[in-house]
């Protein structure tokens, strides 16, 4: 079984990757940077003390983050089902796919200080609904897009790559496999194979979305995964 994540960079070049897999989760960064210049709204992005980047979402951007992540869904799903593909879209809403409990005090660094961030819906997710996905797996693809039902029945906005990982370790699947812009790169250098045992290494190659990538690899593999993929336009690289 694989679990495929569907990066939000490249929602716009599914032509050029071949959307094998059991369940895909997708981003949609783009789409929600988009909407919100379109409605004025700042797009920031935050770092946490650990160097990971993510998207700061007060109360007018998680409204629009809907919005944007599931005419997301949408697409993916049109795509599928263009090339006589059945895939049903969803969110981690539906039918309580993805409960996440909402992260009210956040610590990230800004102008190299740490601060706290208290007003963000975004979500640290606690439970994946691994019969509701298992049945649905019946019919077709399902496509989850990366929000969640907060203890308050709120939506959350939750990473879409640890998303992944975590439906990933509940379906206890093979495979995970990142669709990206672009595979791992050092030095300019795409590495094609990565051993588990090095990745530690490795994460000092990596800054922003690809350190995440890497984190979640590693925790996917030792949470039983045997291969995690990143496969970006310009090639691929195996992590096992």
């Amino acid at each position: 079984m694989k679990v495929v994540k569907i990066g939000g960079s490249i929602l716009d070049k599914l032509e050029d990757f071949e959307l094998k897999g059991d369940l895909i989760v997708h981003g949609g960064s783009d789409y929600v940077d988009a909407l919100c210049k379109r409605l004025g709204i700042e797009v920031r992005k935050l770092k946490s003390p650990a160097g990971v980047e993510f998207r700061y979402t007060p109360k007018e951007v998680i409204e629009v983050y809907l919005m944007a992540v599931m005419k997301a869904n949408k697409d993916i799903v049109a795509h599928l089902q263009s090339r006589g593909i059945n895939a049903v879209g969803l969110s981690g809403l539906d039918f309580g796919i993805v409960k996440a409990k909402r992260k009210k005090i956040i610590k990230a660094v800004i102008d190299g200080k740490k601060v706290v961030v208290r007003d963000d819906y975004s979500g640290k997710i606690e439970s994946i609904n691994v019969d509701i996905l298992i049945r649905l797996m019946d019919f077709g693809i399902p496509v989850i897009a990366p929000i969640a039902m907060s203890e308050a029945f709120e939506p959350l906005n939750v990473d879409g790559d640890k998303l992944a990982k975590e439906i990933a370790l509940s379906l206890g699947v093979d495979e995970l496999l990142f669709l990206s812009d672009t595979a791992f790169l050092v030095n300019g250098r795409i590495v094609d194979e990565i051993k588990a045992d090095e990745l530690d290494e490795f994460l000092h190659f990596a800054g922003g979305g690809m350190r995440r990538k890497l984190l979640m690899a590693k925790a996917a593999l030792e949470g039983g995964v045997r291969k995690v993929v990143i496969q970006g336009l310009n090639g691929r690289t195996v992590i096992e």
